[in-house]
């Protein structure tokens, strides 16, 4: 019993701290057979340039989960400030939203592509490359097939230790860019 506490306090206290890293906020989109489900993560990162794969961390209770195992295709989006709203409804808290379709359409041109987000900062088309198993989640690799990203210029939503965030507004950057590491 002690053990079990102590593991508990273990949990807790780690997922207070991993909360101190500071996230953006994504909706997952999958669709399989005309069933479309979004959750609300922000377990997402970039892995690789060649081939172009991101990874997304689903819990393996999630809806999203299952219906990844059917081999559906799924959307990564990201976020702005205006969404706050929406990545609580995904994540089950209760809201005023109502009518979830309206969110989401088809706009990859590929038709066998999960919908994205309306509105949102960014989204990727993705399909299962790999899947690993992480525990109490799933280490998903998303290949990249397709992409957007808005015109318009909007504030990403940041989480950090367990509230969202917004990023301030500077009229001059605090650093110089110092330019891509990677070329």
């Amino acid at each position: 019993m002690m053990k079990e506490a102590k593991q508990t306090s273990l949990a807790q206290n780690y997922r207070n701290t991993i909360g101190l890293f500071a996230t953006g906020v994504t909706i997952l989109i999958i669709e399989h057979e005309s069933e479309v489900r979004c959750m609300t993560a922000n377990a997402v990162s970039s892995l690789s340039l060649d081939p172009i794969q991101l990874l997304v961390c689903p819990s393996k209770k999630a809806v999203f989960s299952d219906l990844l195992k059917k081999g559906a295709r799924f959307s990564v989006n990201i976020l702005g400030i205006h969404q706050e709203e929406l990545s609580n409804h995904f994540a089950g808290a209760k809201t005023t939203i109502d009518d979830t379709d309206i969110f989401y359409e088809k706009l990859f041109s590929n038709p066998s592509s999960a919908p994205r987000l309306k509105d949102c900062i960014a989204s990727f088309s993705c399909k299962l490359s790999q899947q690993y198993d992480g525990g109490d989640h799933w280490i998903v690799v998303g290949e990249v097939d397709e992409l957007y990203h808005n015109e318009n210029s909007i504030e990403p939503l940041l989480f950090f230790g367990g509230k969202y965030h917004y990023p301030a507004n500077v009229e001059e950057e605090l650093v110089e860019a110092m330019g891509d590491p990677y070329q």
